[in-house]
């Protein structure tokens, strides 16, 4: 597994991202692509600018060869055709794991957003852990 996935605080008992993001990508429904697919698409003509913004930081975080790498060998497991809007909304959602701890809040959440309609904790996965400080408070 790439470091890139692993983020501090992602501890073996948890579970890493990376595994859970792969088994809910492989699980999902016909229904939960239907509506993936509607989300990217009202992402990419609400704010194409951004999505191309976000992307574009996760490729300077990762490297083009890293970012390609993640990118397709994400998309492909989605199963779906290349260039589909739920081809894109995995490839974007696995970069975004991927370069989390570079990527602005924002730019994070443009880029899994629409998968996180089906795999809603991936909206979470980009917050820094919790400390066990502010656990204790």
């Amino acid at each position: 597994m790439s470091r890139a996935f692993v983020r501090e605080g992602d501890g073996a008992a948890s579970g890493s991202a990376i595994d859970r993001f792969y088994q809910g990508v492989l699980g999902l429904s016909d229904s939960a692509r239907t509506l993936i697919a509607k989300r990217q698409q009202q992402a990419w003509l609400q704010a194409s600018d951004q999505v191309v913004q976000a992307r574009e930081a996760a490729r300077t975080a990762l490297g083009a060869d890293s970012f390609r790498e993640i990118f397709e060998a994400a998309a492909q497991r989605a199963g779906d055709p290349p260039q589909s809007p739920t081809w894109w909304a995995t490839g974007d959602a696995a970069i975004a794991l991927a370069a989390r701890r570079h990527l602005a809040p924002e730019q994070f959440a443009v880029l899994v957003g629409p998968l996180s309609v089906a795999l809603p904790w991936l909206k979470d996965a980009g917050s820094p852990p919790a400390s066990a400080f502010s656990q204790r408070t």
